[in-house]
C-alpha cells in the first residue's frame, strides 16, 4: 500500500501552549551498567581513526530483554552483552578484526556454544535493531558497483537492511521493495515493533520516505513526506519536522514538528533570525493515509533573561526533543537545561504532562553519545569518554508503569 503525503493539507486550530511556572523536579537516578575499554579487541569498541580524530562511522546501541547489541562501524562489528558486560556474541569482518580469543567461532550447524562469534564481510554499517526472535537487522553499505543513483531524488541508493538469526548466520537483506529490494537512500533511522515489523525512515534532499515491512519482510506501507505540504498553524510558519516514530502496536506514525516565525524589529522593521515558537507532535494512520484527529502541543520551551555587556536580553530555551515511544504509548521527550543537566518530560498519549525529572549526564566530557529508549521505556546510552566508553541507563519504565497504576 503505497500513500503520499505531497498533496495533503491540514487546517490546525491555534495552538494552545502552557505557562507556568514549574515545581521542583525530582532527579532520576542513573546507574552504570558496565564500562568498555576503546580498542580493537572482540570486547572493545572503536571510535577513533588512526591519528586520534573521531571517526564519522556510526555506533549505535539497542537494548532487547536486557541485552545490549552495540554495533561499532569503525570496526565492522556487532557485540552482544549481558547486562553486567560480559560479552555472549560477536558477529564481525575478520579483515578488520582480530581473531576472537573468548569466543568460539562456530559454524552455521554448530550453535550449542553460549560464548559465540560468527564472521560476515560488512562494509560500513550503521543503525541497528533485535526483533522477539533475536533476529538481528543491521544497516550497511552495499559495494559501489551496486549502488544506484536515483535521478529524481539527486541522491545514491547504497543501504541495505541485513537480517541474521540470533546465531549470525545470514537470513536475507531488505531493500525498498523488501526482501531482496533496491538499496535505500541515507537512512535516518530502523525500528522494530511489537509484532516484529521493521520501519526504515530515509532522508534526502527534498523529502522523507518510510518503508514499513511484515515480519516476514514484504512491503506493508511506503510513505512520502515533503517540506512544502507539512501541516501548518493557523499563523504564518515556517514548519521543520524533526523526527518520525513507528507506533510499537499500530500501523501509525508519530511526527515531531517544530514551527518558527520571523521576528520583526519595532524600531528599525528589520527582520530578526527565525525563531522557534511552538512544537507538535502529530500523528499518521497509515491504513486511512490520513492525520488523526488532535494534535498534541508540546509544552513550550519559553524564554530566558541574558546578560552581554550592560544589555538584558531574551533567549529561547532549548526545545524539548522526542527521544522515543514506550508500549504503554508515553512520549519521552528531552531538553537542556544547563550544563550536563537535562529535564525529562512524559507525555500521555492525550497530551497531558504525566512525569518530569531530571537527569544528570555529563556530555560536556564526552566525545561521544548514543541515546536510546527502551519498548518499555528505560532510556539508555553509551557515552564515549577519552579512555573508555560507558553504558547507562536511567530506571524510567517504572515512572510510565506507577501513571498507569495510579
Amino acid at each position: 500500500m503505497r500513500i503520499s503525503f505531497l498533496i495533503l493539507t491540514l487546517a490546525i486550530s491555534t495552538l494552545v501552549f502552557f505557562s507556568c511556572s514549574e515545581p521542583v523536579i525530582q532527579e532520576l537516578s542513573r546507574e552504570e551498567l558496565f564500562t568498555l575499554k576503546l580498542g580493537k579487541m572482540e570486547d572493545q569498541i572503536d571510535l577513533f581513526l588512526y591519528g586520534g580524530n573521531l571517526s564519522n562511522r556510526k555506533t549505535s546501541i539497542f537494548m532487547r530483554d536486557g541485552l545490549f547489541y552495540i554495533a561499532n562501524g569503525n570496526s565492522s562489528k556487532v557485540m552482544e552483552f549481558s547486562s553486567y558486560g560480559d560479552l555472549i556474541f560477536l558477529l564481525y569482518n575478520p579483515e578488520r578484526n582480530p581473531e576472537p580469543v573468548s569466543l568460539i567461532v562456530k559454524g552455521d550447524q554448530e550453535t550449542n556454544a553460549t560464548r559465540k562469534a560468527a564472521r560476515y564481510p560488512f562494509n560500513n554499517i550503521g543503525s541497528l535493531v533485535v526483533d522477539s526472535q533475536k533476529r538481528i537487522y543491521i544497516e550497511d553499505e552495499v559495494p559501489a558497483e551496486r549502488q544506484v543513483k536515483d535521478k529524481e531524488l539527486d541522491v545514491l541508493l547504497s543501504r541495505l537492511i541485513y537480517r541474521f538469526d540470533r546465531h549470525g548466520k545470514f537470513i536475507d537483506f531488505i531493500g525498498q521493495e523488501g526482501v531482496g529490494g533496491t538499496p535505500f537512500c541515507y537512512i535516518e533511522s530502523i525500528q522494530i515493533t511489537e509484532a516484529d515489523e521493521l520501519v526504515v525512515v530515509c532522508r534526502s534532499t527534498a523529502k522523507w520516505l518510510i518503508f514499513w515491512f511484515s515480519s516476514d519482510g514484504n512491503l506493508l506501507y511506503e510513505v512520502e513526506i515533503d517540506q512544502e505540504h507539512l501541516p501548518l498553524p493557523n499563523e504564518k510558519a515556517i514548519p521543520s519536522l524533526s523526527k518520525i516514530l513507528a507506533d510499537r502496536k499500530d500501523p501509525v506514525l508519530h511526527l515531531m514538528l517544530y514551527y518558527y516565525r520571523e521576528k520583526i524589529d519595532e524600531a528599525t522593521k528589520a527582520k530578526s533570525t527565525v525563531r522557534n515558537f511552538a512544537a507538535c507532535i502529530y500523528r499518521l494512520n497509515l491504513q486511512t493515509g490520513r492525520y488523526e484527529e488532535g494534535y498534541i502541543a508540546v509544552p513550550h520551551n519559553g524564554e530566558r533573561i541574558e546578560r552581554i555587556g550592560s544589555r538584558e536580553i531574551s533567549v529561547d530555551n532549548p526545545s524539548y526533543e522526542l527521544i522515543g515511544l514506550n508500549n504503554l504509548g508515553f512520549y519521552y521527550l528531552l531538553r537542556r537545561e544547563g550544563n550536563n543537566l537535562f529535564q525529562l518530560l512524559l507525555l500521555t498519549k492525550s497530551g497531558k504532562i504525566a512525569v518530569r525529572r531530571r537527569l544528570l549526564m555529563e556530555d560536556s566530557d564526552l566525545y561521544f553519545k548514543a541515546l536510546n529508549l527502551s519498548a518499555s521505556g528505560i532510556i539508555y546510552t553509551l557515552l564515549g569518554e577519552e579512555q573508555d566508553v560507558k553504558v547507562i541507563w536511567w530506571r524510567s519504565d517504572r515512572l510510565a508503569k506507577r501513571e498507569v497504576n495510579d
